[in-house]
């Protein structure tokens, strides 16, 4: 369970070994056993949404509708139930809610996109690259990260010859998903650098939990 909660900064130190926040959650009561040891903190500017974020939230749903046949109204009323539903936040216009809150949506929606396997259309398909997780569900969805075809796994750094893949820590080496009969072929082709400047794309690397949800098939269909 994820919990999203608008908080208080009481107060705040520098330490030797980082920042020190002491921050009060108002209206919550939380069970204090079950507080988890870790948190993501994020820090609201202040900035409202931006032109290019509605507008790219807006050619999402086109998309959606494109696939649904659902009206645009009706998808965003959707999508927007499930995304406070999963985070536990407050209900939000997409005319004037925050810029990191628009942000976490664009990635809410690009993927139940990629659950449902909703089609990108070539412009789309382009501004999601700019998503922080569009890598990541290309990898778990084997879709190309360059063309948004199928796609296998590859290794971006090279994994030396001889060595026994069954054995290899993939934690350790940028991955990435790319359609072997082109964009694999290319990127070998025309070399990795100039490979992801042309595309807009690049290897990541991923938790052992991640490499888990790959079912990672270390045996064939690696980039050298």
């Amino acid at each position: 369970m994820q919990y999203l909660h608008k908080v208080d900064i009481v107060d705040c130190k520098h330490h030797h070994d980082g920042t020190w926040f002491m921050i009060r959650v108002p209206d919550w009561f939380a069970e204090i056993e079950k507080i988890p040891k870790e948190a993501e903190l994020r820090l609201n500017d202040g900035r409202s949404i931006s032109v290019k974020q509605r507008m790219f939230i807006y050619a999402l749903f086109g998309d959606i509708r494109k696939a649904t046949g659902q009206p645009i109204n009706q998808i965003k009323e959707t999508l927007k139930t499930y995304f406070v539903e999963e985070f536990e936040c407050k209900p939000f216009s997409l005319s004037d809610v925050d810029m990191t809150t628009a942000r976490e949506f664009i990635e809410h929606t690009l993927s139940f996109m990629f659950e449902y396997d909703i089609p990108l259309s070539p412009k789309v398909h382009a501004l999601a690259k700019e998503v922080n997780n569009y890598l990541y569900l290309c990898l778990i969805h084997r879709k190309c990260a360059a063309c948004g075809k199928k796609a296998d796994i590859h290794h971006v750094d090279a994994v030396g010859m001889g060595r026994d893949r069954t054995k290899i820590d993939h934690t350790k080496h940028r991955l990435i998903a790319l359609c072997s009969k082109k964009c694999h072929k290319e990127a070998h082709d025309i070399g990795w650098i100039t490979f992801k400047e042309k595309h807009h794309v690049d290897g990541i690397k991923v938790n052992q939990e991640t490499v888990k949800k790959l079912e990672y098939r270390s045996d064939k269909n690696v980039y050298h």
